[in-house]
């Protein structure tokens, strides 16, 4: 064999080494992030919601604008504490200033459950969505939501894009970190889910549309809201995180990952 010549199976491990490269590479793609680290709100954030369902009921809660909070510390993380009281379908939260508009994305948001039960917070504690910047009555939200007073724990997913609102049961723990995912990877629909906190799925549902029904692209939004208690509850919740990612389109991984050592291995023969 002529010294010029590449191995096969180096070249093949060249191949995997820079594609795994370029996938961690591209991953880190961030279009958002706040950390909650204080002293005040980013400015990203506005006060300016719909009036949108609540969780699988079938009735719409009322805005009432920007929640309570405050800045503090849980575990050694900065986290936004958010502790409302609210009456009957009422919410508070915030979405974005700023619209995004990638193929393929993850809104990602790390919270901690505190203390659910009917004295200290109940319903949708906390709810992850997106939203149309031209129509915000086109929206995508995953929450939890303590229903029965906190006793029927449920992770809850509504689409006024299909149209679907509905609810799973599902056992989430006190004192628990957990991430609430809106998902969109390429060629597939948006997968809303809860997540652990190593990013493991626990439980999720997959909608029946995909990026493109935001024609002019999305906001991102957190919130609380209230179903029908019959007076007036808390909600509490301290988060994290939360992050906007775009997901690279696999010919761009490829492409990027693969090029240069193709363009290699060619000039490599041709001077053979």
């Amino acid at each position: 064999m002529n010294k010029e010549q590449l191995n096969p199976s180096i070249t093949a491990c060249g191949l995997g080494v820079i594609l795994l490269t370029a996938m961690r590479m591209q991953a880190d793609t961030t279009l958002f992030f706040d950390d909650f680290s204080g002293p005040a709100i980013n400015p990203t954030w506005q006060a300016s919601l719909p009036n949108a369902n609540i969780a699988f009921l079938d009735a719409s809660a009322t805005y009432l604008g920007a929640p309570n909070y405050s800045f503090q510390t849980l575990g050694g993380y900065s986290v936004l504490h958010l502790n409302n009281s609210l009456s009957d379908f009422q919410r508070v939260g915030w979405s974005s200033s700023s619209s995004f508009n990638p193929s393929a994305f993850t809104y990602e948001v790390r919270f901690n459950t505190l203390v659910q039960s009917t004295s200290t917070s109940i319903d949708d504690f906390i709810e992850v969505w997106i939203l149309d910047p031209t129509n915000p009555n086109r929206y995508d939200m995953v929450s939890l939501f303590g229903a029965a007073y906190s006793t029927q724990p449920q992770f809850a997913v509504g689409s006024s894009i299909d149209n679907t609102f509905g609810s799973q049961f599902y056992n989430y723990q006190d004192n628990t970190w957990y991430r609430l995912v809106v998902q969109d990877l390429p060629g597939q629909n948006i997968r809303v889910s809860l997540d652990d906190d190593a990013g493991n799925e626990l439980i999720g549902q997959t909608l029946n549309h995909a990026e493109g029904s935001y024609s002019s692209g999305f906001e991102i939004a957190l919130s609380q809201g209230m179903g029908n208690p019959i007076g007036t509850y808390p909600e509490d919740v301290a988060v994290d995180y939360a992050k906007l990612t775009m997901v690279p389109e696999p010919t761009s991984i490829i492409f990027i990952a693969v090029g240069p050592l193709l363009w290699t291995v060619s000039r490599k023969r041709s001077s053979t």
